[in-house]
This record gives C-alpha cells, sequence and structure tokens, in this order.
C-alpha cells in the first residue's frame, strides 16, 4: 500500500508540474513586455539622437569640437541597450522552448507510469524527477544548438537592434526575419515593414477610430499600430484588410498582433505636454486679466 500511496503522490506532483509548466509557456508576453518596454524608450532617444537631428544641430553650434565624441556615445549606448534586449528575447525563446519540451517529457512519463486502466502502477514509485535541471539543461542545449546551427541571427542583426539603428540614421536594408522550414532564417520583403519615428498628432492617431491611440497594439507583420478597440471593432465586421493606405497586408487578425509599448509611451508623452501647454495658456490669460485691472481698486 505504501508504494501504491508514493506512485500516486508521483503522479499528482507530475500533474501539478505540467501545470506549472503551462503557465510558465503562458506567461510568455509577460516576460517580454518590460523588455519591450525599455526598448520602446530606446527608440524615443534614438529619434532624438539620429542624424541630421535638431539636437544634433544644435550641439554642433554650441561645441562643434565634442559634439560628435559625445553624439557617437550616446548613440553606442543606445545600440548596447537594443542588442541587450535582443539577447534577453533570446533567452526567453529559449526558456519557453524548453519548458515546452519538458513538459511533453512529464506527459510521456505520466503515460509510462499507468497500467493500461489508467491507474498508478505500485512499482512506478520512483524518485521524482530534478524538472528545474531538466529545464535548465534543456535551456542550454536549445541555445547551443541555436548558435551553432546559425537558427537566429547575431544580436546586432535583430529586429529590435536594425530599428533603433534606423532611428538613429543608419543606412539599412530593413528586411523581417523569418524562421525557414529548412532551419536558418529566411528574408521576406512581401510586406513594407513601416516605422512611426515621430509623434505628430497625425501619427498618434489610429486608423480605424481617427482618435488618439487607446490599448494600442501593432501588427507583427506589417508595423503598422491600431487601437485594440478599433480593430475589434473591425473583425467583429469580418474585415481583414490593414486599414492604412496601401499596406499589402490583408490578414490583420488578434493573433497577428501585440501591445505597442512604444506607441503608448508617445500618446502619454503628447497628452502630458498637452496638458502643459494647456496650463501655460490658462496661466498667461490669468495674467492678462490682471494687467488689464489697471492695477485701481474700487471701494463702493
Amino acid at each position: 500500500m505504501a508504494r501504491g500511496r508514493q506512485s500516486t503522490g508521483n503522479r499528482r506532483a507530475g500533474e501539478a508540474a505540467i501545470l506549472a509548466a503551462q503557465r510558465a509557456i503562458d506567461r510568455e508576453d509577460e516576460y517580454r513586455r518590460p523588455i519591450k518596454t525599455l526598448q520602446g524608450q530606446a527608440n524615443i532617444q534614438a529619434d532624438l539622437l539620429s542624424s541630421g537631428s535638431n539636437l544634433e544641430t544644435i550641439l554642433q553650434e554650441a561645441d562643434g569640437d565634442n559634439a560628435d565624441s559625445f553624439l557617437m556615445t550616446c548613440r553606442n549606448r543606445l545600440k548596447a541597450v537594443a542588442e541587450g534586449n535582443a539577447k534577453r528575447m533570446y533567452e526567453i525563446d529559449y526558456f519557453v522552448e524548453a519548458v515546452r519540451e519538458v513538459k511533453g517529457d512529464m506527459q510521456r512519463r505520466q503515460l509510462e507510469e499507468q497500467g493500461e486502466d489508467g491507474a498508478a502502477v505500485p512499482d512506478a514509485a520512483v524518485e521524482a524527477p530534478d524538472y528545474e535541471s531538466s529545464i535548465n539543461e534543456a535551456i542550454e542545449s536549445i541555445r547551443t544548438k541555436s548558435e551553432t546551427d546559425g537558427l537566429k541571427p547575431p544580436v546586432e542583426e535583430h529586429e529590435l537592434s536594425i530599428e533603433l539603428r534606423t532611428r538613429l540614421g543608419e543606412k539599412i536594408q530593413k528586411k523581417k526575419a523569418r524562421t525557414s522550414r529548412g532551419g536558418g532564417y529566411d528574408d521576406d520583403d512581401d510586406l513594407e515593414i513601416v516605422n512611426n519615428h515621430n509623434d505628430d498628432v497625425h501619427a498618434l492617431k489610429c486608423p480605424f477610430t481617427a482618435m488618439l491611440f487607446e490599448d494600442p497594439v501593432k501588427d507583427k507583420n506589417c508595423g503598422h499600430t491600431y487601437s485594440r478597440a478599433g480593430l475589434m471593432q473591425m473583425i467583429s465586421n469580418r474585415k481583414r484588410n490593414c486599414p492604412v493606405p496601401g499596406c499589402a497586408n490583408k490578414n490583420v487578425t488578434l493573433e497577428s498582433v501585440e501591445e505597442d509599448e512604444e506607441t503608448k509611451l508617445k500618446v502619454r508623452r503628447f497628452k502630458t505636454r498637452e496638458e502643459n501647454l494647456r496650463r501655460q495658456r490658462e496661466l498667461a490669460d490669468d495674467e492678462d486679466e490682471e494687467g488689464q485691472g489697471g492695477g485701481y481698486t474700487v471701494i463702493s
């Protein structure tokens, strides 16, 4: 009886481990969110530091001897941030793939430890496996295979690095990397990849609603951004074409979009700037009204 109880206990522990593995897989977007937020902040700074920007002109006019060195240092640091973000994205890829692999092993193990009637086999009361070690070993194996076989581009050629370098003014042929069936990564130029670099009010409006973006999401295929509510409305009307004129993307779905952290930051910055301008105007109006009083007080 003791062995049967132990075997049942191992089975329950295995089921709990499988559920925990699935929860870890389901949190993939949560793992990536802070990286995307940091990348969005870096992209905004890259726009300010881009070649030919107003900031570059001001610095060169003020201190031409040191401006170029200062700008180069700032740009290199931003590129290092993007490459670090790319590396962290790869590590998340390896982790999620490793957890999926170990989860599959756990499920197979459970089937092997069950009899034909689905009941636990008493003699299967063996020591519970070390799942953490299994995941770490799988991560290392996946990372090594990826680096050896060239399944992923180097971090300086990751899409995060390419986008930031483009914003800095570097001349780069932008392509969308994808994993090919035969391994490695191919280039796909079928869709136009678009970067909205400025935060002009028109660039911050949803193509569906014509209002400022709310809960913005970016299409991973064409790079265009929509408000989630506008996208939901379009899908409910059974439409799939990207609404941006000239875009070749004809299959916009909920699965093809992800949260656009950079646009969230830009909208927040725009609203803050508009609020500050409104307060300045109100203050100026108050000062004008006080000046028109003439400095006399009438006592009745």
